[in-house]
């Protein structure tokens, strides 16, 4: 992806004090506030503005019109049915047949006693997704047409929740995994709704990267007749390095990314955001104190989740109970070595390094070190993306739990250590949400305003 020359974006200059809001803002990693480039008309798609000290992506130029995110988020709705409709793997096995779908799979969780399990995996698999699409549809298409849906604010910070929790592609490799462990056993064969599926999620990453959040809340603005004044900026102190918008008198709204100005000590008065009325902080509230509190139940959880067994197999032969490890040694035998690296990788080394890194994170941010900022941040970025991943072997049980019931020959039941495996990839992912990566950089800045606490 193309980026703008840094050149082109800047800091406010100390004789240009007030500044209109569209040209300015605050980058959401460390806080450094820079002016927005404009982009020609005839500029091409696919560019993006990064941060000058983090290099984290500000805004986006798609280049396209709100018409493509409509038609592909429409597209996504349609193939969502069909693969919920038709069936995505099915197994025959001794003149015996059986299917799975997406809901399918959750449904066979929900009976075998794992109702919390099936409800996480409906919820990134049909609910979140659905609800992305509706709202993008019901959102952006007023819009193209110059009027402004009802509780406008409101659905687009539940546009933005449910975006951070699509996992189509972690599905897709769970299929995979779940066909190559029962090839074996019986005959499986993809269905239509593996095709179906396939396109969803072409469609899912389509409708999301051909719209930016920010132009859909400056058109908001404009069609809203919203007065948002300019922002006033606080000079620095001589021989001073202020460049954060915290101490520059500034903050950063959570849901639209406005910058306003920050209330002085004196003003004890809520400040709400004059663009989309989310309350203002200065930093995420008690980010590290619920930081600690969700690792700390990570770690306690990690422990059942590899020591009890995630599935139970019955047979003619009786029963046997398998763990993640035990998953890892069959394939590893078997000789799917590539399998066996990536559900290593994906259910065991994530999670217990995602809970590290951010124990590290948290503590480097509690001590306020300077250590590396930019280094920290780029691990933060990691955590954040491949914290998904760890939901494969969710997904891979829930497969196995509709296709594999056999009354007369087998049956594959979720274990107790699923419900423990979900909650640590659950409480590693709002960890990773809670903690703010902005405070990595404070302690580069050499003074605060007074009051500014930022623990």
């Amino acid at each position: 992806m193309a980026s703008f020359p840094p050149r082109n974006a800047g800091f406010p200059t100390m004789n240009d004090p007030a500044v209109p809001h569209d040209h300015l803002i605050a980058c959401h990693e460390c806080d450094l506030v820079q002016r927005v480039v404009d982009v020609p008309i005839d500029a091409p798609g696919n560019l993006a503005l990064r941060c000058r000290r983090c290099n984290g992506v500000l805004l986006r130029h798609p280049g396209k019109p709100l018409d493509h995110a409509v038609a592909w988020s429409l597209t996504g709705l349609i193939l969502l049915l069909l693969a919920n409709v038709f069936p995505v793997v099915s197994l025959s096995v001794s003149g015996q047949h059986t299917e799975t779908s997406l809901f399918s799979g959750a449904l066979a969780l929900s009976r075998a006693g794992q109702s919390g399990v099936a409800a996480l995996v409906i919820g990134v698999l049909i609910v979140a997704p659905a609800l992305l699409f509706l709202l993008q549809v019901g959102i952006l298409l007023p819009l193209r047409f110059g009027r402004v849906v009802p509780h406008f604010t409101r659905l687009m910070r539940v546009l933005t929740a449910a975006s951070h929790w699509l996992m189509f592609d972690v599905f897709m490799l769970a299929i995979i995994v779940a066909m190559v462990k029962l090839s074996h056993l019986a005959d499986v064969s993809p269905g239509y709704g593996l095709w179906a599926f396939l396109a969803l999620m072409l469609a899912s990453v389509a409708s999301a990267t051909s719209y930016d959040l920010h132009s859909v809340w400056a058109c908001y603005a404009d069609l809203s007749r919203r007065v948002i004044p300019p922002v006033v900026h606080r000079n620095r102190a001589a021989g001073g390095r202020r460049f954060s918008a915290l101490s520059r008198g500034l903050v950063c709204c959570p849901a639209c990314g406005l910058l306003s100005h920050w209330p002085g000590d004196g003003e004890t008065q809520r400040r709400h955001c004059p663009r989309c009325g989310a309350t203002l902080h200065r930093r995420k509230m008690d980010s590290l104190g619920r930081t600690w509190a969700l690792l700390i139940a990570g770690y306690i959880l990690l422990v059942p989740a590899n020591i009890l067994p995630i599935t139970v197999t019955r047979s003619l032969f009786g029963e046997q109970a398998d763990t993640i490890m035990s998953s890892v040694a069959y394939f590893w035998h078997d000789g799917a070595y590539d399998l066996a690296i990536v559900i290593f990788t994906a259910s065991i080394f994530v999670p217990l390094a995602k809970l590290l890194a951010l124990t590290f994170l948290t503590y480097s941010a509690q001590r306020r070190m300077r250590w590396e900022p930019l280094q920290r941040t780029r691990l933060y970025r990691m955590v954040e993306f491949v914290g998904k991943w760890s939901m494969l072997d969710i997904f891979v049980v829930a497969l196995l739990a509709q296709l594999v019931q056999f009354s007369s020959l087998a049956a594959i039941d979720p274990g107790p250590g699923a419900i423990a495996f979900a909650a640590v990839v659950v409480i590693t992912m709002f960890a990773a949400m809670s903690f703010d990566s902005r405070l990595l950089w404070d302690p580069q800045e050499q003074r605060y305003p007074t009051g500014d606490s930022l623990g």
